[in-house]
């Protein structure tokens, strides 16, 4: 009898419904973050003049794109975004 008690619960346990399927969500991006952020492309400078320019040029493309990475950061994460 312990038996027939034994392979009834080892049955049943196997007649369970299949696991539900895993539906993956991609998370709406707008096009313009994953555009590349314009830095300093000009030729090698040669003064001060052209040194600061080409330094302000780096900083407003660095800006820009730690701005569009933290953006990135709140649409994936939401709960784990840093703050800016």
């Amino acid at each position: 009898m312990r038996l027939y008690l034994l392979c009834c619960a080892t049955l049943l346990s196997a007649c369970s419904a299949p696991p539900p399927e895993q539906i993956f969500v991609q998370p709406m991006v707008p096009a313009d973050l994953l555009l590349p952020c314009p830095g300093y492309s000009g030729a090698v400078p040669r003064s001060e003049g052209q040194i600061s320019d080409a330094l302000l040029a780096e900083w407003r493309g660095r800006r820009c794109a730690n701005a569009k990475l933290a953006t990135l950061a709140q649409i994936l994460n939401p709960a784990e975004a840093p703050e800016v």
